[in-house]
């Protein structure tokens, strides 16, 4: 139980649930400030810390207090936490990732957000996408009311996945939270599972003890929602109250399929045709429903079905701008260049495009140059960088990505090194990975100061890298530059 949140971090990354028409105020240009001097919002269960601004800590806070308030109605939480739980929001995924690392998080590369019940505090990241961190934020604060519900109790998967969800969807208006949302791409995939005979019975449902490898199945996720949803709302949410009591008796330390034939008085087995129907019944919202499932499509390395699942969406709704921007960056993915180049040089016609899809269309103008292709161009690339940059200043990817293509550009009027090694100097600040560290080193390398490339360059040897033999290969090249080895013949 270590790190409860972890794995369902994923799942909140893969499906951008009950999307709030009015969220909070998205940050633009979050203007980060150092960690150290971190803004905090303090209210009676949370503090929120974060190094963005003042006004999105406000607006969290009140929605967790709401959603507190929300949980112990339904389920009368008896244990008052005896302190504000911490909530770390990062400006930037880099500065997650570092937190992330240092605290033992096996893999921050794949998370958005975790709950953590032995280090009491949730923390995440925020990201272009303001809907993305509310859902994140919504899911990992349902474990921790979980786990103040029954402390000394191991939650089935099931119920502790599934709450997170029925939570996550949440949405916040006009400073009011709103829950109970339906997230239409987990139910478009559960009723094409249900119609083709491939969803887990519930009695296995009920027993798993985790989501297949590191937690991720999109199925056990979706259906573990849709039971939340079905006890809160079939026949006017008649089994709501037995819900509350399958609770008690896991409290009181009862195994999941026992507390469940205590709690609502039948097997799951006689429940399970009357689920089946009730969720088939339910009506999915037709773009969203298939961006949503493009997305977590998308995370499961499953690229070809992304784009599909994108292509459906914008077949019911052309001016669906992210499913758009979504397929663009997975045709680059899937090195589709030309393809890509369409997609996202439409995506970013529309006024929500984000600094990431701003980044791929530079990548994807960058690389079609490099490979002879006439449609691409380093100076459409710089311009996208840039702007990217511009929406994020502290995007380090972007920074990192723009200070290569100035190192390295074969336009004469892009050799801006000294912008480059400028560039450089501020990722490696936010982000000093061997690839970032990589790209200041060949920077001072084409601005001829090969003695801090070569201590740049062996920084990142220093962090072990896995392709090793490319920053031998790196450091041979520097240090021949400055004559310490003869040139190679």
């Amino acid at each position: 139980m270590k790190w409860l949140g972890w794995l369902c971090a994923v799942a909140a990354l893969t499906a951008n649930l009950g999307a709030a028409e009015t969220p909070p105020a998205a940050p633009g240009a979050v203007q980060r400030i150092p960690w150290s001097k971190a803004l905090q919002e303090r209210s009676p269960h949370f503090t929120i810390i974060t190094n963005t601004n003042k006004e999105l800590a406000k607006q969290m806070s009140q929605a967790l207090e709401q959603q507190f308030a929300d949980f112990v109605r339904r389920f009368a939480i008896r244990n008052e936490p005896k302190a504000p739980l911490p909530v770390k929001v990062f400006a930037e995924r880099a500065e997650f990732k570092k937190y992330s690392a240092e605290h033992g998080l096996p893999d921050p590369e794949r998370v958005a957000g975790y709950y953590s019940p032995t280090e009491k505090e949730i923390v995440l990241f925020w990201s272009d996408d303001t809907e993305d961190v509310l859902n994140t934020l919504y899911h990992e604060t349902t474990h921790y009311f979980v786990d103040l519900y029954m402390p000394k109790a191991d939650a089935p998967i099931w119920m502790n996945e599934g709450l997170a969800v029925y939570f996550e969807t949440a949405q916040f208006k006009n400073g009011k939270l709103e829950t109970g949302q339906i997230p239409y791409g987990r139910l478009l995939d559960l009723q094409e599972a249900l119609k083709a005979h491939k969803n887990h019975k519930l009695s296995r449902l009920l027993n798993m003890d985790q989501y297949g490898e590191m937690g991720y199945n999109l199925l056990a996720y979706a259906e573990g929602w849709s039971l939340v949803y079905f006890f809160a709302n079939y026949q006017n949410g008649r089994h709501a109250q037995r819900f509350g009591f399958y609770m008690d008796e896991l409290r009181k330390g009862r195994k999941p399929l026992e507390a469940f034939k205590n709690a609502f008085q039948v097997s799951p087995d006689d429940i399970e045709p009357i689920w089946k129907d009730f969720v088939l019944k339910l009506k999915p919202d037709g773009p969203r429903a298939w961006f949503e499932k493009a997305q977590a499509l998308h995370y499961a390395d499953k690229g070809d079905e992304a784009i599909a699942a994108c292509d459906e969406a914008l077949k019911l709704d052309p001016k669906f701008s992210k499913a758009l921007q979504l397929k663009g960056v997975q045709l680059y993915f899937l090195d589709k260049m030309p393809a890509a180049l369409e997609a996202l040089t439409a995506a970013v016609a529309f006024p929500d495009a984000q600094a990431r899809t701003w980044m791929y269309l530079a990548r994807t103008h960058e690389d079609l140059s490099r490979h002879g292709n006439a449609k691409g161009s380093e100076p459409e690339a710089e311009k996208a960088y840039l702007k990217a940059i511009q929406l994020r200043p502290d995007y380090a990817e972007a920074l990192g990505l723009l200070a290569w293509l100035y190192a390295t550009a074969r336009d004469p009027k892009l050799n801006k090194v000294k912008d480059g090694i400028a560039l450089a100097q501020r990722a490696v600040e936010l982000d000093p990975t061997a690839e970032v560290l990589d790209t200041l080193a060949e920077c001072y390398h084409q601005n001829k100061e090969h003695e801090k490339a070569i201590e740049t360059i062996k920084k990142a040897l220093a962090l072990k890298p896995t392709d090793k033999e490319y920053y031998l290969a790196q450091l041979g090249k520097f240090m021949e530059a400055a004559g310490k080895i003869p040139p190679a013949k």
